[in-house]
């Protein structure tokens, strides 16, 4: 009897810094159909279990490939969120425009903290201005996020009126997002235009850039339009870079999602070129690669309610951190004074699964004075948000009402 075995081709991991145990079980992943025939047809299973994507290859006696991949392999795999609070405790737009997803590859050379990211890397810019929620490391590769908007301000807990330190992770942003568009659409222009000269680029494994010409044609029209058909069918499904009369956007071409429309797409590449921790292969050795998609929780403004008549300060007591735990990656969170009925907090304040030690100390109830210290308050929920601005910044805004 021949036996049949398999070995571990590659992982993909699915985690949130709003839970606990920072696993992430918002999503289901789904091979789409053409991978699900490339997964048959070379022998290779892809199974989800909790938050993590198993893929297995099949080998030999020696634990190698049974049989190798070619170099252009490409697995298609579609995340479906299963959690409508989702957006609430997540660092990412709440507000999801129709056709926009996330895209995340292996092609992203994104180490960081012993993990192989792929999401994209993200880097700080002088000229960039940044508002609340963005993201950027400083230069010891700490991600910070910022909390107030601003230009030219380096990440660093020097600057904390502006930024705000997390960890040495790495997170998803919009910079993975992009527009799915059917292999035939409609494109429409700002503006009338006469003609449509079209260039797509695909990705260009020598340089790693979308510089690889695939289509290039210009589309004369008998007169302006503001809209034409736009046919891409001759692309396989994949990640794109699209340019129409100079104008360039990166885009996702698989039918599949007009159907089901999905959260995000992920791509593995069984590619040569890749950095080691990245490849699936070296040779018919198998590498086992883990890589990493990563959700940052969202931050808010939390504001305490108390009764009519009460008044009382709110403090986040700073918590036991572990021996040579690094300073840079533990914010500070303040209730500005004085005394008052609605307290709100300084900057932003990151939701989690893992409770804040927060005390209250009442200096007035039913409008007598009293000195009252109460510890163990509640923290934010993400059930409820509402909105609350400061000079030109808007934060998504946390109540919570306590019976004091």
């Amino acid at each position: 009897m021949t036996s049949i075995s398999y070995g571990n081709f590659f992982k993909v991991e699915l985690l949130h810094k709003y839970f606990a145990n920072n696993i992430s079980n918002d999503f289901v992943v789904t091979p789409s159909v053409l991978t699900q025939s490339l997964l048959n047809g070379n022998k290779m299973l892809a199974k989800q279990y909790g938050n993590t994507l198993y893929s297995a290859l099949q080998v030999d006696d020696l634990g190698k490939a049974f049989l190798t991949p070619s170099n252009n392999l490409q697995l298609t795999f579609f995340l479906y969120l299963n959690n409508a609070a989702f957006f609430n405790y997540t660092n990412l737009p709440s507000v999801y425009q129709p056709g926009k997803l996330y895209y995340f590859t292996n092609r992203n050379n994104n180490v960081s903290n012993g993990k192989n990211f792929i999401s994209q890397s993200i880097v700080f810019g002088n000229t960039t201005t940044y508002h609340p929620g963005d993201l950027a490391p400083d230069a010891n590769g700490v991600m910070f996020e910022c909390v107030s908007s601003c230009t030219g301000i380096v990440p660093s807990n020097a600057n904390s009126t502006n930024w705000m330190p997390i960890d040495k992770n790495r997170y998803t942003s919009e910079s993975d997002a992009l527009q799915w568009v059917p292999s035939v659409s409609t494109f429409t222009f700002s503006t009338a235009q006469a003609s449509a000269a079209i260039q797509v680029f695909a990705f260009n494994t020598a340089n790693g850039t979308f510089t690889t010409s695939v289509l290039s044609k210009t589309i004369t029209f008998g007169q302006s339009t503001k809209s034409f058909t736009l046919d891409l069918s001759v692309l396989r499904p994949g990640k794109y870079r699209l340019v129409i009369n100079n104008a360039s956007q990166f885009i996702y071409i698989n039918d599949e999602l007009g159907a089901k429309p999905a959260f995000a797409v992920i791509e593995i590449f069984n590619d040569s070129t890749l950095p080691v921790v990245y490849k699936l292969l070296t040779g018919t050795t198998l590498n086992s690669p883990l890589y990493s998609i990563n959700f940052l929780n969202r931050a808010t403004i939390w504001k305490y309610m108390l009764n009519s008549g009460s008044k009382g300060n709110i403090t986040v007591n700073p918590p036991d951190n572990p021996p040579n735990s690094p300073p840079d990656t533990q914010p500070v969170f303040n209730f500005p004074g004085p005394s008052a009925n609605v307290i709100v907090s300084g900057s932003p304040i990151p939701l989690s699964e893992t409770a804040l030690n927060i005390s209250l100390a009442l200096t007035t109830v039913n409008n007598k004075p009293v000195n009252v210290n109460i510890n163990d308050i509640a923290c934010a929920s993400p059930q409820m948000l509402t909105s609350f601005s400061k000079g030109p910044d808007n934060y998504a805004c946390s109540e919570i009402h306590l019976n004091y």
